[in-house]
């Protein structure tokens, strides 16, 4: 999974480092054959229409909606069958 800041402007100084961040567990994913669990694209979707506040009030520590985002990737990346 990788590691996200609740943030839409890739230009912000937190967003930026974590995208450089999570470019480094994608290759490791790659390298070790993982599932890889793009949760800075998860949240980059819903910030798209909303506010990244409704996700956390901070955009690092997630209520139960950012919360539900995470776990959706998760279940997506596994293969989950959403009836």
């Amino acid at each position: 999974m990788t590691p996200y800041v609740i943030e839409p402007n890739r230009a912000d100084p937190m967003r930026a480092q974590m995208d450089r961040y999570g470019a480094v567990v994608k290759k490791l994913a790659a390298k070790h054959d993982a599932l890889f669990v793009d949760l800075q694209a998860a949240f980059d979707a819903v910030t798209a229409d909303r506010h990244p506040m409704a996700w956390a009030w901070d955009r690092i520590h997630p209520n139960a909606a950012g919360h539900m985002v995470i776990a959706k990737a998760l279940l997506d990346t596994l293969g989950f069958t959403w009836a």
